[in-house]
């Protein structure tokens, strides 16, 4: 066998932007010592899925439901806080397809049905609702919150047969043979489960990426933080539109606003890391400073009370070059995290959590060895080409929304040709557009380059820094 659990895996998580270890738990905790490997006490399982949120319990559910033996290695307790949100539209279909959307829909989570843009004093907003979108049946989701919604998702894996285990952090893995043995902690006692498939839902603790050492695709976007926090009574919008998300635009960062139950708001801001915090200055004051510089969100904060501490996540953005490799998959955020500020981190989980549940139980089909070597080398670059289509089209509206120049044309738009349908379509979730979108999202970024050079729609003023 080979170990492949690498030294950087295990220890504390330092934040890059502070000197002293951060509150949140270990990436891995340290290797256990003195467990056996391939002894007694080990237990089989066809696949196991490290990470029970929405990516694990999907593939989790997906699997249970073709009568494959699944076991989900969760580090944590459910129900447990998560950033994160916004649903997109499309996801919904795959909440359908594992049987869970009645749970979802009977939850009482906040209806969503379209998304604001706009900049610090609202002298200009983009309201994007999801039923007037070039693709149809995308009319509709929920803001969530993240510790309801993932447990209804855990606990309907289980419902559905497959094992969960929760507060078992992974602690070590090893190629065998025939897959995989992994170590783990459950309640204080080492357990070591032997699988054929791992699928990697670990998130930005990346278990199986690390101890593969599996390279990361080189990503043009500079380090970027967020500092959030929940409020309780922030003032909305009235009717429909109280149900959107906001985005608000300021020249160097930009705000989330996200309702996720009648009185409680999520707010966020994103800046780029080194870029906007003065010295001594805690995260609560960078988080009021740049409030003040929109009148809007000043106002609508002005009586709104914070409900838990000032929370931050940085150095987000990266990818891996390959999202499979030795019988493993990784899903969700473990694969790849590009930005928040569209909302896809959620839907892309859920897609992929469904891709890879399906490519492997369509492999675990194939008993010829020498046919089923062929497919699991092709499964790999199949999988990984599918979801990186994916992220790049969303890709394309993330890159155009953080130029200062692409956003003015983002801000202005025009009916010509149907462009505010398709970007709304692309917002919707609908990530493997036909022609129809995909000229239209060419078209988009042709104009985006001619408004640097000429202007083309009116400039945004950027005032009071934002």
């Amino acid at each position: 066998m080979n170990t492949l659990l690498d030294s950087d895996i295990s220890g504390a998580y330092k934040d890059p932007l502070n000197s002293t270890p951060s509150k949140r738990q270990n990436l891995v905790d340290k290797p256990l010592t003195n467990i056996p490997t391939l002894t007694k006490n080990v237990q089989k399982h066809t696949v196991v899925i490290i990470g029970g949120g929405p990516a694990g319990s999907v593939a989790a559910t997906r699997l249970a439901q073709t009568g494959v033996d699944v076991l989900v290695l969760e580090r944590e307790q459910f129900p447990r806080f998560h950033i994160g949100e916004s649903l997109l539209p499309n996801g919904n279909r795959i909440l359908q397809a594992i049987g869970v959307w009645d749970k979802i829909a009977a939850a009482g989570f906040i209806e969503k049905r379209g998304a604001q843009f706009t900049l610090a004093d609202r002298s200009r907003t983009v309201r994007n609702v999801f039923a007037q979108g070039w693709v149809k049946g995308l009319e509709m989701t929920y803001q969530v919150e993240r510790a309801r919604f993932d447990e209804i998702l855990l606990r309907h894996a289980e419902s559905c047969g497959a094992q969960v285990w929760e507060q078992c952090p992974v602690t070590k893995v090893t190629r065998t043979e025939s897959g995989w043995q992994l170590e783990a902690s459950r309640a204080g006692q080492p357990q070591v489960i032997n699988a054929e498939w791992v699928i990697d839902a670990s998130g930005r603790h990346c278990v199986m990426g690390r101890a593969m050492k599996l390279a990361k695709a080189a990503l043009p976007y500079p380090g970027r933080m967020a500092v959030f926090n929940h409020f309780e009574h922030m003032q909305r919008d009235s009717g429909e539109p109280a149900g959107d998300v906001i985005v608000l635009r300021l020249e160097q960062a930009w705000f989330w606003a996200i309702p996720i139950s009648p009185t409680v708001t999520s707010v966020g801001v994103v800046l780029q890391k080194n870029g906007g915090r003065e010295k001594d200055e805690s995260w609560e004051q960078l988080f009021w400073r740049k409030v003040k510089e929109s009148p809007f969100l000043s106002d609508a904060l002005a009586q709104a009370k914070p409900l838990g501490e000032y929370r931050i996540e940085s150095d987000y953005s990266f990818s891996h070059e390959t999202f499979g490799a030795e019988r493993c998959l990784l899903v969700g955020d473990a694969a790849s995290f590009i930005d928040p500020v569209f909302s896809s981190g959620v839907y892309l989980a859920l897609e992929s959590g469904l891709l890879a549940a399906d490519q492997i139980a369509a492999q675990l089909k194939v008993k010829l060895p020498l046919l089923a070597a062929h497919r699991e080398a092709r499964l790999y670059t199949r999988y990984t080409k599918t979801l990186k289509s994916q992220i790049g089209t969303m890709r394309q509206l993330i890159d155009a929304y953080y130029d200062n120049s692409a956003c003015e044309v983002f801000m202005s738009p025009r009916p010509t040709l149907s462009l505010p349908q398709a970007i709304n379509s692309v917002l919707a979730g609908s990530l493997k557009p036909g022609f129809a979108v995909r000229w239209r999202l060419w078209l988009f970024q042709q104009i985006c380059k001619l408004q640097k050079k000429r202007q083309l729609v009116p400039p945004i003023e950027w005032n009071n820094k934002c």
